[in-house]
């Protein structure tokens, strides 16, 4: 008799090479999931700057959208939001406007593994008390190249980067209210119009700036600039050089020596003009080991009314006080390892190396300052009194 093969029942090697029909587009593909470390409740891909913001519009906290391509801004991060390049790939975003960042984060929201080229103004901002940035590039900016701004609960949050590069860009990273911790990075090569346009980096309007490994090199204006009297920040192992226009200037801070307003911990300061590490109406700062050193002099007006090239290591001027320096080495610097001016408040230095420069110059002790502490040693007499160049530089609104 003729039996015919049953076909009730498939192989169950067979059933395994069938195709699996109706999978969802937030499923994570391979080369499309959000990368190791982002942990996503759902994700949604994206490969156009159409899909990016209809997915980021309808996204809700926890979720993740991947960019698959470049895309255009303006992007607007919701809360709880990530914003991510696919794993194993990198995503380029461009765009924005003069008026809007290209990308924008806000509360919990954060943006992973993409590169922000040529924003027309601003290129990431973040309006919150906390967010996370992590291997992001930023370059080519019209505006700065990140904007953190916080108006409310600022204490209680965090804004954190995690190597997190500013590049070439009208302004490096400008911080206001906001406590922001950098592991890593750089902000290097910003060129701008003012003293404060080209900056590395700005901490201002009661900020908290903790910066940890940092390069901040290059910038056509000041290196760091630390400004106000709730402002505070702490720089360890950083490395501030070659930046045209001062290399760490502090104004209007309100700290003493044993509550500092800006701590300088294992950094090194060295080839910046005009001043390394300069301070203007300010108290409460302390710098621990590390190097100011190699600063290039330059020509600037003076409080004399005349052109001098100044080029000192240390620059204490205009009532600041409450200063200590511990076992830092200060040398070749063009001008004087350090200038003391007018100060108001204990100025301590102790240990560490005071070396004369070219100028054969260390500490110079001018405008009857009151509660100077210096080794006798390190300190010496110019042959007329030096002239200062101490301005409290104007600062900008970014956002």
């Amino acid at each position: 008799m003729l039996r015919l093969p049953s076909i009730g029942l498939l192989p169950l090697a067979l059933v395994a090479t069938l195709p699996v029909v109706g999978a969802c587009s937030s499923d994570p593909a391979p080369s499309g999931g959000a990368p190791s470390g982002v942990s996503c409740a759902s994700s949604t891909n994206a490969g156009d700057a159409a899909a990016a913001k209809q997915a980021l519009s309808a996204a809700s906290s926890g979720s993740c959208v991947v960019l698959t391509a470049s895309v255009a801004g303006p992007l607007d991060v919701p809360a709880g939001v990530s914003l991510v390049a696919g794993q194993g790939s990198r995503a380029v975003i461009s765009g924005g406007t003069a008026s809007e960042p290209a990308v924008t984060l806000h509360e919990g929201s954060s943006l992973h593994g993409v590169d922000v080229t040529g924003a027309l103004g601003v290129g990431v901002a973040v309006r919150a008390a906390s967010a996370t940035l992590s291997d992001v590039n930023v370059s080519g900016a019209k505006g700065a190249a990140l904007a953190v701004l916080c108006r409310e609960g600022c204490e209680a949050g965090e804004v954190k980067l995690s190597n997190v590069s500013l590049e070439k860009s009208s302004l490096g990273l400008w911080v206001s209210g906001a406590k922001l911790s950098a592991k890593g990075g750089k902000s290097i090569g910003h060129m701008g119009q003012g003293l404060s346009a080209a900056a590395g980096v700005i901490a201002q309007d009661g900020a908290s700036l903790s910066l940890d490994g940092m390069e901040v090199s290059g910038n056509q204006g000041a290196g760091v600039l630390i400004d106000g009297a709730k402002t505070t920040a702490t720089l360890q192992s950083v490395n501030v050089s070659d930046n045209a226009e001062r290399g760490v200037w502090v104004q209007r801070t309100g700290g003493t020596i044993d509550n500092p307003a800006v701590r300088l911990l294992g950094s090194t300061v060295s080839k910046n003009r005009i001043v390394g590490l300069g301070a203007v109406e300010s108290r409460g700062i302390i710098v621990v080991g590390g190097r100011v050193g190699d600063t290039v002099a330059a020509p600037v007006v003076t409080d004399l009314a005349t052109t001098e090239s100044v080029g000192d290591g240390i620059g204490l001027f205009s009532n600041s006080g409450d200063v200590k320096l511990d076992n830092v080495e200060l040398v070749a610097n063009a001008r004087a390892a350090g200038l003391i001016d007018a100060t108001k408040g204990a100025i301590i230095v102790v240990g560490g190396k005071v070396q004369a420069g070219p100028s054969n110059l260390k500490f110079v002790v001018q405008g009857s300052p009151s509660d100077v502490t210096v080794p006798p040693a390190d300190v010496s007499s110019a042959p007329t009194r030096l002239g200062v160049s101490a301005p409290t530089i104007a600062l900008q609104k970014v956002l």
